[in-house]
């Protein structure tokens, strides 16, 4: 049933990906359907890019996208010990569980925690119905509550580190994309863009690369408004995954499905 994990792929949307949707529950369930799909496909990181809109606060839509995703990826045992009474999550019982590895087995060498006391060089930890001491290693960022925690060796561990999926890391950059995107190619990864006006998926020859970021663009603006014709060029290919569309605009949460189904046929992912 359960597979491993060999690439560092991670998917990057935008602040405004909720924005034409003016319902708190509607709003849920279309990050909940992005939760399952990059779960689907083992996607370890998310991040969520500040996209400027003038109608609204847009740093705010994208860090409650980052809350909804942090809750969903917790597992239901922690979930009460871990995240206060939150109106904004109130219609949180319209998503679809994820039902990974990290959500079913009670048991094993690894397990999300909760902090609960910081000692110095280790942290005091629990999972709702035991207590750890666990040792700080480079994955441990404080004021972050929530860690994956190797039990046989008692250490904090980035979710990266198990040769299985256990979830996602979720991050908001407050700077345009732009911005994000140079810190990407600095560190090795294959951009890939998404986009209506991109070259045609059947004619794409893509490059191998361990480390790849795929990201997609807007409700209101695709990644040609967000970005400038010169930092378009930050993207290593900027590609149409549904060519020939005969719908007006391809709504995100569908293209996160077709584009990682895409890039997985092709073995990129």
């Amino acid at each position: 049933m359960w597979g491993t994990v060999s690439m560092d792929t991670m998917i990057l949307i935008p602040s405004t990906f909720t924005a034409d949707e003016k319902n708190l529950m509607l709003r849920i369930y279309k990050i909940g359907t992005i939760a399952r799909v990059i779960s689907t496909f083992a996607i370890r990181q998310i991040g969520v890019y500040y996209d400027r809109d003038p109608n609204f606060d847009s740093h705010a839509l994208g860090r409650f996208i980052v809350k909804v995703l942090k809750y969903i990826n917790t597992p239901p045992y922690l979930r009460r010990y871990a995240f206060p009474i939150d109106s904004d999550l109130r219609y949180i019982g319209v998503i679809e569980p994820l039902k990974t590895r990290h959500h079913l087995k009670s048991n094993g060498r690894y397990r999300y925690v909760q902090v609960l006391e910081d000692k110095g060089d280790y942290v005091v930890c629990s999972d709702g119905r035991a207590t750890y001491k666990l040792k700080k290693t480079k994955a441990y960022m404080k004021g972050l509550k929530i860690y994956l925690a190797d039990l046989s060796k008692k250490i904090i561990v980035s979710k990266t580190a198990p040769k299985e999926y256990y979830g996602y890391e979720v991050f908001y950059f407050s700077k345009p994309l732009k911005y994000l995107l140079k810190k990407l190619k600095s560190r090795g990864y294959y951009i890939i863009g998404t986009s209506r006006y991109g070259e045609d998926i059947r004619l794409t020859r893509f490059e191998k690369n361990s480390k790849i970021a795929i990201v997609f663009g807007g409700p209101y603006r695709g990644l040609k408004d967000i970005l400038s014709e010169r930092d378009t060029q930050l993207m290593d290919v900027l590609v149409n995954f549904v060519p020939g569309q005969e719908v007006e605009t391809i709504r995100m949460e569908e293209a996160v499905h077709y584009v990682l189904s895409i890039l997985r046929y092709r073995g990129l992912i």
